[in-house]
């Protein structure tokens, strides 16, 4: 990992107007400079670059970020790789920290992975298993498959060769039975666990024989946790880079996929999708293929990963498998041209599920709109959940407000006024650019008072870091790894009509809250709950007392 200082001091030194004017001609306009935009089509110059702010933003496409953002998406680079960039560019010396804690687990996974390797080379039956599966030893490296023999030879290497078998305990590798330790992996084929960044964190076997269960991975561990990876990820992320990630269910369905052509592969570990998972896949962008089996486990998996997807700001397109299916077999069957046709054929989340049902009769319609309007309660960002209602509303021929109110739409009511949202987005824009206006919105809690969700988490950085010393938009977008996130902040530098001073600030800032505070005392009443309404009409009450203090003067 790479220090803190390190990241800082290429923050401070890389100037942004003279980085992304490398790559493209850049013209001043006012305070900014202008250009066209790199990452999409502009024939128009709609790209901006703050010098003061060190942030630059697309009005066309939407992208936006700091110079190591910028750097990111240009030389489709992970964070530390963008930091190393820049900071060779700029002559800094990189300085590394390494935590000592988890090092002998690291280090026990790759002496075992490297034993799995060799055994595999000696086991013929390994070496037929794959064969059968059809899969290429050029794959077969890239993921270091191995094989793990059985009568505890695992540990007997261990002790040849003087490893600690504390440490292998600790990692997952052996395990405490009532005759002893032993081999927690015998007789599979293994298949290292790789984390981002390229260590291995753990193992899943798969038996040759009958046995069950057909796959056991790794126990949980200090270094490894199996909602938090990706089978995959790792070998996937430069590709992913390049095109929206594919979501497949097993590891087979990955490494056929990849021995095909299609890098950007990944599968949970044998679980359904988590949030976390998802939220990796987000790093690399706001779409992901979903292409899991064709059958009703399947159908029930995929719908579960649309979910998780949706409510972590993913939009998801679904490739549907013939019945009895699975991309392994697929891809294996119809080659690489066949699986990519499937693909190109993927639906968005919508046609998915109005597909899968029978939408002849008004009670079908009205159930795939239900279930419908259960997936969009879970997307976060309110201007998207109202593209999907619009788009939905019009293919089913209903009323948009009463799809929102069913999909948890806060414009459940044609809005009489666009002021509330205008005022939080210059509130939190003029925040991003003051610490002492974002210690206002710290004080009065501004964050769970704004409505929008996107400003809502940028409000509440700014609520985190607004003691900082260099408190700022291009160092509050170091502090998160979310993409959607980045852009807003970015997008915010630019909000400069209209900002309030630090009068008016604080002023709006006070109605904010009583307002959305008269939202919770209503709730809480119709919840009857009267000692929780009293309490936020007391704190409703002492605000209005005080603007209205402040506007007689006294």
């Amino acid at each position: 990992m790479i220090k803190p200082e390190t990241v800082e001091r290429v923050r401070l030194e890389a100037d942004i107007v003279d980085i992304i004017g490398s790559y493209l001609p850049l013209k001043k306009v006012g305070r900014n400079f202008r250009g066209l935009c790199p990452f999409h089509p502009d024939r128009s110059p709609s790209f901006y670059v703050n010098p003061e702010r060190q942030t630059y933003h697309c009005f066309g496409c939407g992208t936006g970020g700091n110079v190591l953002g910028f750097i990111m998406a240009q030389e489709k680079l992970a964070f530390p790789d963008a930091v190393r960039f820049l900071a060779n560019r700029l002559g800094i010396e990189v300085q590394e920290q390494t935590s000592t804690r988890n090092r002998p687990l690291y280090e026990a996974c790759e002496q075992a992975a490297q034993f799995f390797e060799s055994e595999f080379g000696k086991s013929r039956a390994a070496q037929a298993y794959l064969a059968r599966r059809g899969l290429g030893e050029a794959t077969a490296r890239e993921f270091r498959l191995g094989y793990a023999p059985p009568g505890n030879r695992l540990r007997a290497e261990a002790r040849k060769r003087s490893w600690p078998e504390e440490n292998l305990v600790r990692a997952g590798l052996l395990a405490r039975r009532e005759d002893g330790l032993g081999d927690y992996f015998y007789n599979r084929l293994m298949f290292p666990l790789f984390s981002m960044s390229g260590k291995i964190v753990g193992f899943g076997g798969r038996v040759l024989d009958d046995r069950e269960p057909k796959y056991l991975n790794s126990p949980e561990t200090d270094i490894f946790r199996k909602g938090y990876n990706l089978y995959g990820g790792y070998q996937a992320r430069s590709a992913m880079r390049e095109q929206p990630p594919l979501l497949v269910e097993g590891n087979f369905d990955v490494l056929s996929m990849v021995d095909s052509g299609f890098a950007n592969t990944i599968a949970p570990l044998g679980t359904a999708l988590t949030a976390n998972q998802a939220l990796l896949l987000a790093k690399f962008g706001n779409r992901t293929t979903v292409c899991l089996d064709g059958d009703a486990a399947g159908a029930k998996a995929t719908r579960r990963a649309i979910e998780v997807l949706l409510a972590c700001g993913i939009e998801p397109r679904v490739a549907v498998l013939p019945q009895g299916s699975d991309p392994d077999s697929y891809v294996r069957q119809q080659g690489a041209a066949g699986m990519r046709q499937l693909l190109d054929r993927a639906q968005d989340f919508v046609d998915y599920i109005a597909g899968a049902a029978d939408t002849g009769s008004v009670l079908a319609r009205r159930q795939v709109l239900r279930e419908v309007a259960v997936l969009l309660a879970r997307v976060s960002d309110a201007t998207t959940r109202e593209l999907y209602v619009n788009e939905l509303a019009g293919r089913f021929g209903v009323d948009k407000y009463q799809m929102m109110r069913e999909a948890g739409g806060a414009g459940a009511a044609p809005a009489t006024s666009t002021q509330p949202t205008k005022m939080e987005e210059k509130l939190v824009a003029a925040a991003l650019q003051s610490a002492d206006l974002a210690r206002i919105v710290r004080d009065f809690c501004l964050a769970e008072a704004v409505a929008d969700e996107q400003l809502k988490a940028v409000a509440s950085m700014v609520a985190d870091h607004c003691d900082e010393a260099e408190f700022g938009a291009a160092v509050l977008m170091n502090q998160t790894e979310d993409e959607g996130l980045r852009r807003a902040i970015a997008r915010l530098t630019f909000v400069e009509q209209g900002l309030p001073d630090a009068a008016e600030f604080e002023a709006r800032a006070r109605r904010l809250r009583a307002g959305w505070l008269h939202g919770r005392i209503v709730a809480a009443h119709a919840a009857g709950k009267e000692r929780e309404a009293e309490r936020l009409s007391k704190e409703k009450n002492e605000l209005l007392r005080v603007s209205g203090e402040e506007r007689s003067g006294s």
